[in-house]
């Protein structure tokens, strides 16, 4: 999978998608913010990978609902599929969700939710991709991408640190309306590791209800030579009330996973269930 403009989705794939040593050369002295974003864009990743997720949900009582699920990808020629299968609780399991993300921008990304209690899975519309998944703190265009050339980008800070760690801070806005209509994000600010070239964390303006979502990222490990966070929270803000969070681990990666094959991603495939 190619990485694109880091938004909110990016910082999930990164999660969801390893990603191996940078292709493409860039001096932690650069300024150029959309130079930076090509290197993180050409990151090379692998062509398929399988692990297990634990969400965990807390709204702002909180109170905790944790799901455990499947995740699953893989490369293609026209972008990555994405498969996503629910464990338990019980009253959650087989529920999934189909991703084909394209990496043209001149063709939609297609997205099937599978509910067990319909027996047939849907197909979501652009103008419902902004909606909760699953009732956690992301949406279902967080699954996907957008083209790098979709979005404006301006240097807000050369040098700044997280955890200790040197990051260039990022601002990305969407070119057209639609993309804000279609993500619900108005602009994102990213802190960028200058050694990893991936996000540690990112802040993300909701145009919908004036809200603030922040993601951070921990547990950041080497896994045959690819960085892995295997932490990341998800936190959705409003002034200073925090609405919910969501928390997904990963667990039990297997990189380059011999037994995944295109014939894992269809709906046929997403409606057998685990």
């Amino acid at each position: 999978m190619t990485n694109h403009p880091f938004s909110i989705r990016q910082a999930l794939i990164v999660l969801l998608m390893s990603m191996a040593g940078s292709a493409f050369a860039i001096s932690p002295e650069s300024s150029d913010a959309l130079a930076i974003m090509k290197a993180v864009d050409q990151r090379e990743t692998e062509k398929s990978n399988k692990a297990d997720l634990q969400m965990t949900i807390i709204d702002k009582k909180g109170r905790e609902r944790t799901r455990t699920l499947l995740s699953q990808s893989l490369k293609f020629a026209e972008g990555t599929k994405m498969l996503m299968l629910f464990a338990s609780p019980a009253d959650v399991r087989n529920t999934g969700l189909l991703s084909i993300d394209y990496d043209s921008s001149a063709k939609d990304d297609d997205q099937w939710l599978f509910l067990p209690s319909l027996g047939k899975s849907t197909r979501i519309a652009s103008s419902n991709k902004s909606g909760a998944f699953m009732g956690s703190d992301f949406s279902y265009a967080d699954m996907t991408q957008n083209d790098i050339a979709d979005y404006t980008y301006k240097l807000v800070e050369q040098n700044i640190q997280v955890d200790g760690e040197d990051c260039w801070l990022i601002e990305s806005r969407p070119k057209k309306e639609k993309l804000v209509k279609e993500t619900g994000y108005i602009k994102t600010q990213s802190w960028i590791s200058k050694d990893k070239l991936m996000p540690l964390q990112v802040k993300a303006w909701i145009k919908k209800g004036r809200k603030l979502k922040y993601l951070k990222f921990a547990e950041i490990k080497k896994h045959n030579d690819i960085w892995i966070a295997h932490k990341l929270t998800a936190k959705t803000v409003r002034g200073k009330t925090v609405l919910s969070t969501t928390v997904l681990r990963f667990e039990n990666l297997v990189t380059n996973a011999q037994d995944i094959q295109e014939s894992d991603f269809t709906q046929r495939r997403l409606e057998k269930g685990l």
